[in-house]
C-alpha cells in the first residue's frame, strides 16, 4: 500500500480512525511539527480495538497506555504496508488542507531558529535565511507553503554536507544515498536548488556577501565539480600514454593493449574510478606531466615510449585521480609546462599537492630565456598571478618573468627537449 489514496481509503475504512486524525491534526498544529500525544478518552471499544489493530498491539495494553504518541504513528506509517508515507502528508490528504504553513516573518525566523540548533551543519545557512533579503523569498514561499516539507528538505541537505565525498560521484548516486531517490538532488528539483544554494554558501568568503546561485548548466556543473560531484562523468577525461592501470581483477587491459600499440588513450571519469593503479609502462618510474596538447603529441612522435599525461593546460577530476593512483603506485610525477602565469601555477598546484613525489622538468631560468616570445608582453595584471602561491622551488623563476614581462613557450625549444628526452627513452 505505497499509495496515498489508498492508505486514506484504509483509514477511511476503521472505525475512530476519523475522530484520531482530528486529534492527531490539532496535535500537530499545536507543535508545528510531529511531536506530542492524544489521549484516547471517549472511544468506544471497537474504535480501540481498531487502533491497536493498526499498532499491532493488544487492546489490554493500548488501554493500558491511554494515548497515542505522533512519533510513534509516524514511524508505524514508515513500515510495511504503508511504506514511507509521512504523517503530515496523510494529514494533509485526509482533510484536504495544508497544515504547517508559516505565514509570517516572525514565524518564520522563530523556525528557522530551531532549525539551526536542530542542524548544526547548516547553521550558517538557516541564518542567512533569516535575513529575509530579496534573494531568498522563493526558500521563504517553500516554508509557507509546507513548513514540514522545508524541514525534510533540511534534514536531506544536513545529510548531504555530513556525507560529501572526498572522490568522485555521479550526483544521482549521491542522492539515491542520501534519500533513496536518484533524482531528488538534480538542480532542476526543490531540493536540487537548495542543494546548490547551500553548495554556493560554503564558498562564500564572508557572511556579509549575498549567496548566489549559478546561472547556468555550466556554472551549476562547475559547482558541483567542486563537490566531488558530476551530473555525468563521460565528458570530465583523462589524456594519457604508456601507462598501465589495474583494478581489484588484475591487469587493465585496455591499457595494456595501449601501451603495446603505442597508442594515446583519452579516459572518462567514469572508467578512472575504477581503477586501484596507475603507473608507468617504462623503467625509469617518471611519468610526465605535459600541460601543452602541441608539446605533447611533438613529443610523442619522436619519444613513443615515455610516458606521459597530458593536461591540456586546465585541471580535470579524472587527471586528479590519476595522479592520485600514480602516487599511491610509489611513483613520481614530473610537469612540464610553458613559462606563463597560468602554468606557473599550475606547476606550484602540483607541487603543493605531491610535495615528495613530483617536481618540474626544465622549467628553469635557461630554458625560459630561450623559450621566450620576444614580440609577447605581460601585463602587469598577468604578473600578480604569479603571486597566488609562494613556492621556494621557482621562486627565481619568478623573478625572471616578472622582471622582463615576458612568456614563454616550450615548442620553441620541443627540438632540445626531445633531444634529451630520446637519452631516457630510446
Amino acid at each position: 500500500m505505497t499509495d496515498l489514496n489508498e492508505a486514506i481509503q484504509f483509514f477511511e475504512s476503521q472505525p475512530g480512525m476519523d475522530k484520531l486524525f482530528r486529534l492527531l491534526r490539532d496535535e500537530l498544529l499545536t507543535h508545528r511539527r510531529i511531536k506530542g500525544h492524544v489521549k484516547l478518552d471517549g472511544f468506544s471499544l471497537i474504535e480501540l480495538e481498531s487502533i491497536a489493530h493498526f499498532f499491532q498491539v493488544s487492546i489490554d495494553s493500548l488501554k493500558i497506555k491511554g494515548r497515542v504518541d505522533l512519533e510513534a504513528f509516524n514511524r508505524k506509517l514508515d513500515s510495511p504496508p504503508f511504506n514511507g508515507i509521512d504523517l503530515t502528508q496523510l494529514l494533509e490528504a485526509y482533510f484536504d488542507e495544508k497544515l504547517l504553513t508559516l505565514s509570517t516573518k516572525e514565524e518564520r525566523s522563530l523556525y528557522l531558529k530551531r532549525l539551526e540548533k536542530e542542524f548544526s551543519l547548516l547553521k550558517d545557512w538557516l541564518a542567512y535565511l533569516r535575513t529575509h533579503s530579496r534573494d531568498v523569498r522563493w526558500i521563504h514561499d517553500m516554508i509557507e507553503e509546507s513548513s514540514h516539507q522545508f524541514e525534510q528538505h533540511v534534514l536531506y541537505l544536513s545529510e548531504g554536507i555530513r556525507l560529501l565525498p572526498s572522490r568522485p560521484i555521479r550526483l544521482s548516486v549521491f542522492s539515491q544515498i542520501i534519500t533513496l531517490d536518484a533524482d531528488a538532488f538534480q538542480p532542476s528539483s526543490p531540493l536540487g536548488k537548495l542543494w546548490l544554494h547551500v553548495l554556493a554558501e560554503t564558498k562564500r568568503l564572508h557572511a556579509i556577501e549575498p549567496i548566489r546561485l549559478p546561472e547556468n548548466r555550466k556554472k551549476e556543473d562547475k559547482l558541483l565539480k567542486e563537490f566531488n560531484l558530476f551530473r555525468e562523468d563521460i565528458s570530465d577525461s583523462v589524456t594519457v600514454a604508456n601507462l598501465f592501470a589495474e583494478t581489484q581483477k588484475g591487469y587493465h587491459p585496455m591499457w595494456e593493449a595501449a601501451v603495446h600499440a603505442r597508442s594515446v588513450l583519452t579516459v572518462p571519469l567514469r572508467e578512472v574510478i575504477k581503477l586501484t593503479a596507475v603507473y608507468p609502462a617504462h623503467e625509469t618510474g617518471i611519468v610526465y606531466v605535459v600541460d601543452d596538447p602541441e608539446l605533447f603529441t611533438r613529443i610523442l612522435d619522436d619519444v613513443p615510449s615515455i610516458p606521459m599525461i597530458c593536461t591540456k593546460e586546465e585541471w580535470t577530476c579524472a587527471t586528479w585521480e590519476v595522479f592520485d593512483r600514480i602516487e599511491d603506485s610509489g611513483f613520481d610525477l614530473r610537469f612540464i609546462g610553458n613559462f606563463t602565469p597560468e602554468g606557473i601555477v599550475r606547476a606550484e598546484e602540483l607541487l603543493l599537492h605531491y610535495p615528495t613525489q613530483s617536481s618540474t622538468w626544465r622549467m628553469d631560468i635557461p630554458t625560459y630565456l630561450k623559450s621566450r616570445n620576444l614580440n609577447e608582453y605581460l601585463s602587469d595584471k598577468d604578473c600578480e598571478l604569479l603571486d597566488k602561491h609562494h613556492l621556494d622551488y621557482l621562486a627565481c623563476l619568478k623573478d625572471e618573468m616578472r622582471d622582463r614581462h615576458q612568456a614563454g613557450y616550450l615548442m620553441n625549444v620541443a627540438d632540445e627537449l626531445i633531444q634529451e628526452l630520446k637519452k631516457y627513452y630510446n
